[in-house]
């Protein structure tokens, strides 16, 4: 397939990732509980003191943000692909007079040269991270920091293995992860893993948890596919305490040299 064909397909993805999050906007916060642990133990790998100019990629409806917020940045600029995510933040944060919003694909947008790139389990969904991660080196001022969150490939295995499915994200080895950050020119400061385990009512709650998230299969399943997919998954993963899935968290916190 030739370069410019692949110009419809990634324009297509984008387009349904920002469909889905728009879509559950109103609900992600009800269903996103692992994204805020997550954002908790990120925010504690930025030590003291706080960069002053701080630029957070896919700050969605403000999880992480509030702990942005809590280390009191001088420069803030809030990034999301999706619109009415960052018109939710707007209305349920209070945030300072001087913060600015950026609309789009961190991917191609314009990096403002900052102190601090931050991201809370959005580096999942990039589609060129190498690219991305040598865009996000240049941007950086001197002696200027990396910090994300993201999963890795053992997340959701169980109901990918199931489903016959490649979700919408890409979940790469934290292997991976640490050979484009030294790539990008970054030194790896901290790194964190660790694999939780958490239980749902049934299949049907689990896919509604994983659609209210944004993290469901873009391809719709056929009704007899659903059913089967809900009858093998109740079959070969419940547990007293309901069904179950694991995932796997990264953490990573890098300097640019």
């Amino acid at each position: 397939m030739s370069k410019n064909s692949d110009i419809p397909a990634e324009h297509d993805f984008e387009q349904k990732v920002i469909e889905s999050f728009s879509k559950h906007v109103k609900t992600y916060d009800r269903h996103a509980q692992l994204q805020r642990s997550m954002a908790e133990r990120l925010a504690a790998l930025i030590p003291h003191p706080f960069p002053h100019k701080t630029l957070e990629i896919g700050c969605g409806t403000g999880g992480f943000t509030r702990h942005l917020l809590a280390r009191s940045p001088s420069t803030l600029i809030l990034n999301d692909i999706a619109s009415p995510m960052i018109e939710h933040l707007k209305n349920h944060l209070e945030v300072p007079t001087q913060t600015k919003f950026l609309v789009g694909n961190a991917e191609r947008m314009q990096i403002p040269k900052v102190k601090l790139i931050a991201g809370n389990a959005v580096f999942q969904w990039f589609r060129n991270p190498e690219k991305t991660l040598s865009r996000f080196y240049s941007g950086l001022e001197k002696e200027g920091y990396l910090a994300f969150s993201t999963f890795g490939p053992k997340t959701l295995q169980e109901f990918r293995n199931t489903a016959d499915f490649e979700g919408p994200t890409h979940l790469l080895s934290q292997k991976r992860w640490k050979i484009l950050l030294v790539q990008a020119g970054f030194e790896l400061l901290t790194f964190e893993s660790e694999t939780r385990q958490i239980f749902f009512p049934d299949t049907r709650s689990l896919i509604r948890n994983l659609q209210q998230i944004g993290a469901a299969p873009l391809r719709i399943f056929k009704p007899g596919e659903l059913k089967q997919l809900i009858r093998e998954y109740d079959r070969n993963y419940s547990s007293p305490q309901g069904v179950y899935t694991n995932w796997e968290l990264f953490y990573f916190f890098a300097a640019k040299k």
